[in-house]
C-alpha cells in the first residue's frame, strides 16, 4: 500500500512538471511568433513609409496601422553608398516601430533620394534592427 502511494506521488510530481514545462513552451513559441509578427509589420511599416516619401518629409512621427514611422532629412551629398558615384541625392533616414503583444521591434532604414530624375526612384542604402525588448 505504501509503495503504490509513492509511485502515486511520484507520478503526481512528475506531471506537474510535464505540465509546467508545456506551459513554458507554450509562452516561449507565443513570444517568438509576436516577435515576428510585430517584425514582418515594422518591414512593411518602413516599405509603406518609403513609398510615401517626398522632398519634403513630413514633421513628427506618423501613425499607421499596428505602429507609427517617422522620416528624417539628413542632408544632401554626391558620395551616397550602392549609389553612382557623383549622383547628388538627398537622404533620408526612416524608423519604424511596432508592437505585437510584448514584442517591440526597432527597424531603421537610410534611403537615397535622387535630385536627378533620369536616376530611377529613392534607394533603400541601408537597413538595421536596433536592439530593443524583443
Amino acid at each position: 500500500m505504501a509503495l503504490v502511494m509513492i509511485l502515486l506521488v511520484l507520478l503526481g510530481i512528475l506531471g506537474c512538471f510535464a505540465i509546467q514545462a508545456s506551459t513554458q513552451q507554450t509562452r516561449m513559441a507565443s513570444n517568438h511568433l509576436a516577435s515576428l509578427q510585430a517584425f514582418e509589420a515594422a518591414e512593411n511599416l518602413l516599405a509603406t513609409a518609403e513609398a510615401r516619401l517626398t522632398g519634403t518629409p513630413p514633421s513628427g512621427w506618423q501613425q499607421f496601422g499596428t505602429g507609427r514611422y517617422l522620416i528624417e532629412h539628413l542632408g544632401q551629398t554626391h558620395q551616397a553608398a550602392h549609389m553612382p558615384e557623383n549622383l547628388p541625392v538627398i537622404l533620408f533616414r526612416l524608423t519604424a516601430i511596432t508592437e505585437e503583444r510584448q514584442a517591440r521591434i526597432t527597424l531603421e532604414s537610410v534611403v537615397a533620394w535622387p535630385l536627378s530624375p533620369d536616376h530611377g526612384p529613392a534607394r533603400r542604402i541601408l537597413w538595421r534592427q536596433l536592439p530593443g525588448e524583443s
